[in-house]
């Protein structure tokens, strides 16, 4: 994206969302640029990761039908999510899924990932040794008007 494209709202989100000086706008590469343009299109999806499935026990508390939710940029909403507990074990395999929605969004797509949908915990499970494994399907769904509000 040239510099003669971008428009002087974006650099005005790129300031107010970033903390940039005028210095650092002028460096933003066109990928940069294309992320900042997608914001409204990633402002309008959430992605979710839903228990589906408790082998054993889960030390987290987690139950089958309990939501992770983050914004389709990846940020957690804690207030959105029914997890008793957050569990960084179980967020870091969804960290891949979270990185192809916001690249999906960022090109004005349907963030929900195509073709596997299911992550799990790394716990294997009371007969392995661990204490329970938890399996979880990644999905997008459409923002509620209110967390338009929301960063990202």
């Amino acid at each position: 994206m040239s510099q003669e494209k971008i428009t002087p709202e974006l650099k005005k989100l790129a300031k107010e969302r970033l903390g940039a000086s005028d210095e650092q706008i002028e460096k933003l590469t066109d990928t940069q640029w294309r992320v900042l343009k997608s914001r409204p299109h990633r402002r309008q999806y959430r992605l979710v990761a839903e228990v589906m499935e408790v082998t054993d026990c889960c030390s987290a508390g987690h139950k089958k039908g309990d939501k992770y939710v983050y914004t389709a940029s990846g940020f957690l909403l804690p207030e959105e999510s029914t997890v008793a507990r957050l569990c960084l074990w179980a967020m870091g395999p969804m960290l891949p899924f979270i990185y192809i929605s916001f690249d999906r969004t960022v090109e004005g797509l349907d963030p929900t990932p195509k073709g596997w949908d299911r992550v799990h915990c790394p716990d294997v499970g009371m007969n392995c040794g661990g204490l329970g494994r938890v399996v979880f399907r990644i999905y997008s769904e459409k923002a509620p008007q209110s967390y338009m509000g929301e960063p990202g």
